[in-house]
């Protein structure tokens, strides 16, 4: 069982910075599998420290009945100080991290007694060298600071790296100051000073005045931007910085306390580096190179204003008939100018290219060759790793693409995980092709620098001339390549395809338009089929799994590895679990007493099923109607799926259990959760990965991983079905080892109802059928 994690934080529910903080520590003990955090809060700047400490002293000494948790987390610096001043023979706990502790005198003590600690005031050097870079170094800067304890240690320790930066000089500190007052200071220093906020009175010590927190945004409606590298700030009306990735702090703090090797970890960790973030008003001041790499924020406002400024120029023309020639001028001028600001805005901030919208805009229509790159790996890293992951393996590969493709290639972002581009026509369809062949090859041989993977890329390909449809035609051509090509298992590297004709659809479109018709009345077009399961030994049926399978009137068979990413994208999972548990509950009740009394059927069911409060409740009503044990039915869960918010799954599947119905974990072993839904879900199976079983056959540590494996699952407690058994010389094999059901061609595929039941379950004498 995880420990639990008790939260120490020093300032009020309600604070911007520690609100912000514990959003982002949630999530991170929610995905690492840690029970919920128990908080507590000092409330020291509210309520003063000696106060504050006596009301936490005495919540304690309540709390003699409840065992005090063995990790510990300390937010900022009046924790830490209520820690260290606990009773000598009070008990303590032996993991104890800190984060954000300012006062020197603190951390000093910190270290003396092993406490770990997570800083971030780093990132303000990251935030000045950046904004150094923005606007030209050095930067003079007029600092709002903060003359309370706190935020006088965090002002002083930004004036320290202030003056020894080479992007930025001090002009001036305010430590308690107002809007009136800025601007003023603000005219007599040079006309280049900028403001940076570090503490002050809209967060820190006026964080509870609601009045205060609206300075900032009085200050940019007066013209006076305030630089800041805190996020919440961005939110007072900030206009950017380097941001501190609260969420990489939340990540450190509890992978360490959680931490196996907890003694060996850092006694200091520095976050430093965060998102590059600047209001889009500055972006024409921005070098080209570097305004690539921000993400941008309140364009529509920016663009507003440099609509409004060429509609006075429009006016401007019509009024002054004399210069109306000049005027046409300078509105072309401006219509080029604001042209060019609108692309330069439009980028993709998770991989810093033009993004799709830009695209569209200028793939040509006429000429040349549109094309989509798509990666097996990315994708598979989006599904078991998340997006965050995905998104910093494509950024690792993009300057390898950028030094494969010919010069004048154009690479933009598309949606998932796939890149759009389009090729000048400089050459004929023909020659583009076969250059996209020879790139794709070479592509696969390179690897980014350090330790980035090497990725397989494949293409669809799309060559344009006077027939071609509008680029949304061309793009749904585009995606139907990719997707053919995934269908099939990534046969070729290349694919051309043509863009539809105007009002025609593509398969993906046309096969979601059939889902919303088919879901309310589908047995029409759907059916289920059954794959045996075997015991290992005597290969006795035990049960079988019950797949889905859809004929289309136009397309005939559709693989579910097609069409159910359609049926969870149009958001129909529920519609259709309803429909597979009723069917296949209803096969199970006619054939009952053809089937042995301990024979199981099993279905899959979606996440979103399980998170549906009515979903265990009609299961159970469905069983009990038709005089169905509960134990005859078992839910599978893939271990690929999308779990969030565990605790909603584990009262699904504490339902499903109290119901009596066995709960079973698919496709076990392959992704990044196995080990953590095993300690908090209650499954009573684990089906063992078909790849798993593929690779045992050819590689000897594989075996032992795969037995390894199965011991593992067997000392928790939990069946084992293998699936994926292929040859005699796999069911030899799992028949010496602690497995319970075998699965897989070599002793049964899918088949139609009656033919299930004439193989394995024949017509006994004096049956009533």
């Amino acid at each position: 069982m995880v420990p639990r994690i008790q939260v120490l934080a020093s300032y009020h529910r309600g604070n911007l910075w520690t609100d912000e903080l514990l959003s982002h520590l949630d999530d991170v003990a929610e995905h690492l599998g840690a029970p919920t955090l128990d908080v507590d809060y000092l409330d020291a700047r509210r309520l003063g420290r000696e106060r504050a400490f006596m009301l936490q002293r005495e919540r304690l000494e309540g709390r003699q009945a409840v065992t005090p948790s063995d990790r510990l987390l300390l937010i900022d610096d009046a924790a830490l100080a209520f820690y260290l001043a606990r009773p000598e023979n009070g008990q303590s706990p032996s993991r104890v991290v800190a984060i954000g502790i300012n006062d020197p005198v603190l951390q000093r003590q910190a270290r003396a007694h092993g406490i770990k600690r997570i800083m971030t005031t780093g990132v303000a050097e990251s935030s000045l060298a950046f904004l150094g870079e923005a606007f030209g170094a050095p930067v003079p800067w007029l600092v709002l600071g903060d003359d309370t304890a706190v935020g006088e240690n965090l002002t002083r320790a930004f004036l320290s790296r202030l003056r020894a930066s080479a992007s930025g000089q001090l002009a001036g500190v305010l430590w308690d100051w107002t809007p009136e007052e800025v601007v003023r200071t603000l005219e007599t220093l040079p006309a280049d000073a900028r403001v940076y906020l570090v503490e002050g009175q809209t967060t820190g010590s006026g964080d509870l005045d609601p009045r205060r927190r609206r300075w900032l945004e009085t200050l940019s409606d007066q013209g006076v931007p305030v630089f800041c590298h805190l996020p919440y700030q961005l939110d007072l009306g900030c206009a950017g910085g380097v941001l501190l990735d609260t969420r990489r702090v939340a990540t450190r703090a509890i992978e360490t306390l959680l931490s196996p090797v907890f003694e060996r970890q850092p006694e200091r960790q520095v976050v430093m580096e965060g998102r590059r973030v600047l209001d889009a008003r500055w972006h024409a001041r921005v070098p080209t190179p570097l305004a690539a790499t921000i993400e941008w924020f309140g364009v529509d406002a920016a663009m507003q204003q440099v609509e409004g400024q060429r509609t006075m120029l429009l006016w401007a023309g019509v009024g002054v008939s004399g210069v109306l020639g000049l005027s046409l001028l300078v509105m072309a001028w401006s219509r080029r100018r604001i042209a060019r600001r609108q692309r330069r805005l439009m980028i993709d901030h998770a991989t810093g290219l033009p993004s799709q919208q830009l695209w569209e805009v200028e793939a040509p229509r006429r000429d040349g060759c549109l094309f989509e790159l798509a990666s097996p790996q990315l994708r598979e890293a989006r599904e078991r790793f998340g997006l965050v992951t995905a998104q910093a393996m494509l950024r690792e590969q993009l300057p390898v693409l950028g030094r494969a493709l010919p010069e004048g290639w154009h690479l933009y972002a598309g949606t998932g995980m796939n890149l759009l581009g389009w090729v000048p026509a400089s050459s004929r369809p023909e020659d583009v092709e076969a250059l996209f062949d020879s790139i794709l090859a070479h592509l696969g041989e390179l690897a980014p620098g350090g330790s980035g993977q090497r990725l397989t890329w494949y293409a669809s390909l799309l060559c344009l001339d006077e027939h071609s449809g509008d680029i949304t035609q061309c793009r749904d051509a585009l995606d139907e390549g990719v997707r053919h090509l995934a269908r099939r298992g990534w046969p070729q590297p290349l694919r051309c395809v043509s863009p539809r004709a105007p009002g025609g659809t593509t398969r993906f479109r046309h096969l979601a338009e059939a889902l919303e018709g088919l879901i309310e009345a589908p047995q029409s077009q759907w059916r289920l089929v059954f794959q045996p399961q075997f015991s290992r030994r005597d290969h006795r049926l035990l049960g079988a799994e019950a797949l889905l399978r859809w004929q289309h009137p136009e397309f005939g068979e559709v693989s579910p590895g097609e069409f159910l990413p359609v049926v969870e994208s149009l958001g129909l999972t529920r519609q259709l679990d309803r429909w597979v548990s009723r069917t296949a509950i209803d096969w199970l009740c006619r054939h009952r007493e053809r089937l042995d009394g301990d024979f199981r059927l099993s279905i899959n069911v979606g996440l979103s099923s399980l998170e549906d409060v009515d979903f265990v409740a009609a299961l159970g009503d469905a069983l009990h109607e038709r005089a169905l044990p509960p134990s005859c039915l078992e839910i599978e869960i893939t271990e690929h799926a999308d779990f969030g918010e565990l605790i909603h799954i584990e009262q699904a599947l504490v339902g499903l259990r109290r119901l009596g119905v066995r709960v079973s974990l698919d496709d076990f072993g392959t992704g990044y959760t196995a080990f953590r839904l095993l300690q908090r879900l209650p499954f009573d199976a684990v089906k063992l990965d078909r790849e798993l079983l593929a690779a045992a056959e050819r590689h000897e540590r594989a075996v032992e991983a795969y037995a390894a494996m199965i011991r593992f699952c067997r000392q928790l407690g939990l069946e084992v079905v293998a699936e994926g058994v292929e040859n005699a010389t796999q069911a030899r094999w799992l028949a010496s080892l602690d497995v319970q059901l075998l699965q897989g061609f070599h002793l049964g595929r899918p088949s139609e109802s009656e033919t299930f039941l004439a193989l394995y379950a024949p017509v006994r004498s004096g049956a009533d059928l």
